[in-house]
């Protein structure tokens, strides 16, 4: 595997970001959108327990749905290039099908370390208060970068089941809304609920982007637990996307 072509590659991918507005908006827009409308509506709304605003509360799964949204332009650029007989050409190149979606794997965990270093000091701008110690904010970004894999996953599981990149758009909130509305730590949930948020990624990113940015220690073990359940989740179904795409989504 030759590391100039996946980063070849991966100029690629940023280029064509920069040249498709609606793929930009949803990847870096999006969440500065979510993250300014939710401070301006709840920032100034306390909790009486807790004496944090409202948006201080839904800041951790803000960051986390950051990363969800990822899915939409990873199956719609799968989806396209296919459209476009990229893939085939690229079987008649030196550059193997590996290359090819690792440069979409490091291309787009790149995209959610940019989305957190954009969406860290907007909420601080927006009057946010962490908590956190500077290691639990690196680990923070940690968690993201991770979390980024299990949506690259979804978003390829998305391109092998789409017939073009505007179906993929659609199909990808199949995968977005429940990890949405049940895990991203946004909305209060029954107990009976959030057993079904367990078998969803997201509900480990945003609970431990809660207890980072809370101030709680990097020895609390409830983190590392979360760590080690994402990283799973994410290796999983990051290995299920590619497997799944290369044998069925290449036609």
């Amino acid at each position: 595997m030759k590391s100039q072509r996946i980063l070849a590659l991966v100029k690629i991918q940023f280029k064509s970001l920069i040249r498709v507005p609606v793929t930009l908006f949803i990847t870096l827009m999006l969440p500065i959108a979510l993250t300014v409308i939710f401070g301006l509506a709840f920032g100034s709304v306390i909790i009486e327990d807790t004496g944090q605003s409202v948006f201080e509360f839904l800041v951790p799964g803000l960051f986390a749905l950051s990363g969800l949204f990822m899915m939409i332009p990873v199956a719609q650029s799968f989806s396209e290039d296919r459209e476009q007989g990229l893939l085939k050409r690229i079987n008649t190149t030196p550059t193997t099908a590996t290359e090819f979606i690792g440069s979409h794997l490091l291309s787009n965990m790149s995209m959610a370390i940019l989305q957190v270093a954009i969406i860290g000091p907007l909420c601080l701008l927006m009057g946010y208060h962490s908590d956190g110690a500077t290691a639990g904010i690196i680990l923070a970004f940690v968690f993201m970068v991770i979390y980024s894999l299990s949506s690259i996953g979804f978003g390829l599981i998305t391109a092998t089941i789409s017939k073009n990149a505007g179906a993929a758009a659609g199909i990808a909130w199949i995968f977005i809304l429940p990890q949405q509305m049940l895990a991203s730590g946004l909305y209060p949930l029954p107990d009976s609920t959030r057993v079904i948020s367990m078998f969803m990624p997201l509900n480990y990113a945003s609970d431990a982007l809660t207890l980072l940015f809370n101030g709680v220690t990097l020895s609390n073990l409830r983190i590392w637990g979360d760590l080690v359940v994402l990283i799973i989740f994410s290796v999983v179904i990051v290995s299920a996307g590619i497997l799944l795409f290369k044998k069925y989504g290449k036609a």
